[in-house]
């Protein structure tokens, strides 16, 4: 086939997304298929391969925020149309449904939702109880929610990253019922395995206890909620260090956060680390939390325990379809700093508690390995070459 994967993040993976393009593009170049990367100039990678060819469009305004789609899906737009000039693709399949949205191809579209907090908006009484910037974000949701009603049921299929997600999308946009597919996004297992082994062989150091998060977007990921969590597990463990691995703007809040609360000391913040740097982090890790207020799936969920970490999310959203409680790792209500203190106790209490989610968690990553969502993405475009 000769596909067009139109994504926003590539080079430097700063969520999912970049994750996903990276796995779906080596997995379709090792199957033998054409493929034209389409994505910013500052994304391109370094890559030699006679089946790929790299076309790039400038970095998009608003670079840091979500709304970087917005600006990159009318440059999309206009490359698109000069590479269908000179190319006929089977299909041109987008990283994130929304960028899509101002795009008019020839070709039929394919595109992946990633997350839920545009159909799910809230009132902005809501947002004002966790986010410091809640008026700007109460906007932003709404204005996508609009978009997304009108914009999403124009591709062919849309891909949801977990049955949560499905569910919400044909719930709240019901034109989208007979074109929703859920395909889990998928974890390279075989990277990870060198750190799983060394920790197999030498468990981190029990005596400098390392509780490690790794995500942007960090209030809506329950950065806040784990760091009013640490007062109680300082107590009882007060060597423990927490690393918080990922850029957000909310930072400094965050930091005084922590000096308010006579933290800070044990909290560090590492900021945006290579994929390569981060299986230094997972090495290093006692445990993996992350008490995300919403959560569309969890891919860090999945690298954490592909490297061997146990972990430790909120029961919300598609979480519960990675994490199994008491058997792959340990669910908390969200909104529950006391819960989160008490689960990361428990772990760090109990050794043989850790190691045993730890070795179950990877019996469990079968259904999001590479193979399988390969196996699903290739259903899927079997189904629209077929019509």
């Amino acid at each position: 086939m000769n596909i067009c994967i139109v994504t926003q993040q590539y080079k430097n993976v700063i969520s999912g997304v970049g994750l996903h393009a990276n796995n779906l593009t080596n997995a379709l170049l090792n199957a033998g298929h054409t493929i034209t990367l389409l994505l910013p100039e500052d994304q391109a990678p370094h890559i030699v391969s006679p089946n790929l060819t790299i076309v790039t469009v400038k970095k998009p305004r608003f670079s840091q925020s979500q709304a970087r789609w917005l600006s990159l899906s009318f440059s999309f737009n206009t490359a698109l149309q000069k590479l269908e000039a000179q190319n006929k693709f089977d299909l041109i399949h987008f990283t994130d449904a929304r960028e899509s949205f101002f795009c008019s191809p020839l070709a039929p579209m394919i595109g992946h939702v990633n997350d839920t907090y545009s159909a799910e908006v809230k009132t902005p009484f809501e947002y004002k109880k966790h986010y410091p910037d809640w008026l700007l974000r109460w906007l932003y949701y709404s204005a996508v929610h609009v978009l997304e009603s009108r914009k999403l049921h124009r591709l062919k299929l849309i891909v949801a990253n977990s049955q949560y997600t499905a569910d919400t999308i044909t719930r709240t946009y019901p034109k989208t019922e007979s074109k929703v597919r859920r395909c889990y996004k998928s974890v390279e297992i075989e990277r990870y395995k060198q750190v799983r082994e060394n920790r197999e062989m030498v468990d981190p150091d029990p005596n400098h206890p390392v509780i490690l998060f790794v995500g942007s977007n960090m209030h809506r990921k329950g950065v806040p909620d784990l760091i009013h969590a640490a007062p109680g597990v300082l107590e009882k463990y007060p060597q423990v260090r927490f690393i918080i691995v990922g850029n957000d703007k909310s930072v400094d809040r965050l930091k005084t956060l922590c000096s308010d609360l006579k933290v800070d000391q044990n909290f560090e913040f590492a900021g945006w680390q290579s994929q390569s740097d981060l299986l230094g982090y997972y090495q290093r890790a006692t445990m993996f939390v992350m008490p995300s207020l919403t959560e569309a799936l969890g891919v860090t969920f999945l690298e954490a325990m592909a490297a061997g970490v146990p972990v430790i999310g909120t029961d919300v959203g598609g979480i519960p379809e990675i994490i199994q409680h008491g058997f792959n790792g340990l669910l908390v209500p969200v909104e529950s700093p006391l819960s989160i203190t008490e689960a990361i106790n428990k772990l760090l209490a109990d050794g043989a508690l850790r190691k045993r989610l730890a070795e179950n968690a990877i019996t469990t990553l079968d259904k999001f390995d590479v193979t399988s969502m390969m196996e699903c993405t290739f259903r899927l475009y079997c189904e629209i070459v077929e019509k």
